[in-house]
């Protein structure tokens, strides 16, 4: 017999009904198959990127040795122009072999934005103004700021902790680090060259009294040689307004630096990162660039096998405890 129009069949509809949760489930299975799949390619892209971005910058090192009678930029200038404070050298000395463009080569894709090289400015506080010689475009001494160009800076004279209206202000880290002193930690030990065992921590402004910078035949194998790698971005991990973001570092202490704690790592202040499947993209001296896992670039202990990775951190290719604390 016919049904009247306008009636259902009861059994169709919980076909129906059944068919759909069916297909619902079978999408959402699918879902949960491609969403690793698809971060983990996401996670390979900004890899990629970043490695590239290194890449740039052992092209501009190279360029940078041959304009600057193959001398290295070294990392930071301290006592230089006002009173004595720390700011970036190595960065606008790159940029200044780069194009137009050249600081988004600073930014690792892997990153929070905060992060990027642009977003350095001048802390907005109501109670400390910048200091005398570091303010907009003074910066004109010949480590590659444009006249105009914010200094990536968080030197200790100056470290604003509130905004203008008072809020908590919290500076923010960078995406890379230079290798400023090796394995050593900070500064030479008696007997070793000024400039110490990296590719130049601490420049002298007025050559009085700190570092010249690294002359590239200090450099026994570039093939072998750290120049640059991810960093950690301590300013998000228990370090706010620490003053050495751009730097790279495999000691646990180097003036006594300060440990930072993520839940089920621990890490020290200048520690190369481990932003990459817990590892980082590392540029050598001869311009290639290859990612090493952070536990690796970090176990410069000989006694525990680490004798090779010292070797790397060291401009002439020997093996050296730091100068102060432990590996």
């Amino acid at each position: 017999m016919t049904p009247p129009t306008g009636t259902t069949r009861p059994h169709l509809t919980k076909t129906y009904e059944i068919s759909g949760l069916v297909v619902i489930s079978i999408i959402a299975l699918l879902i949960a198959m491609l969403l690793p799949a698809l971060a983990n390619a996401r996670a390979l892209a900004q890899q990629v990127v970043c490695a590239s971005n290194e890449h740039e910058m052992g092209v501009a090192m190279q360029e940078y040795l041959d304009t600057w009678h193959g001398f290295y930029p070294g990392n930071e200038v301290v006592d230089g122009q006002g009173p004595s404070n720390d700011f970036c050298a190595w960065v606008p000395r790159l940029m200044t072999m780069m194009g137009h463009g050249g600081a988004k080569l600073f930014y690792c894709p892997a990153r929070p934005l905060d992060m990027k090289y642009l977003a350095y400015l001048w802390p907005q506080s109501g109670t400390t103004p910048p200091p005398s010689g570091y303010a907009k475009g003074t910066i004109l001494m010949g480590f590659g700021y444009k006249k105009g160009e914010q200094v990536l800076y968080l030197g200790n004279a100056w470290q604003a902790t509130t905004d203008s209206l008072g809020r908590p202000l919290t500076l923010p880290a960078f995406s890379y680090g230079y290798n400023d002193w090796g394995t050593l930690g900070s500064f030479p030990e008696a007997g070793q060259h000024p400039y110490g065992e990296g590719l130049g921590g601490d420049i002298d402004a007025s050559n009085t009294g700190y570092y010249p910078q690294v002359p590239e035949s200090a450099v026994v194998d570039p093939a072998q040689m750290i120049a640059i790698t991810d960093r950690i971005d301590d300013a998000s991990h228990g370090l706010p307004n620490y003053p050495f973001i751009y730097n790279s570092d495999p000691t646990r202490s180097s003036v006594v630096l300060p440990q930072t704690s993520i839940p089920g790592v621990v890490q020290w202040a200048e520690w190369p990162g481990a932003v990459h499947n817990g590892g980082s993209n590392v540029l050598f001296c001869d311009g290639h660039v290859s990612p090493y896992k952070q536990s690796k670039l970090v176990q410069i202990n000989p006694k525990q096998g680490g004798g090779p990775m010292n070797m790397m951190w060291n401009n002439d290719h020997e093996v050296y405890a730091p100068n102060q604390g432990y590996y």
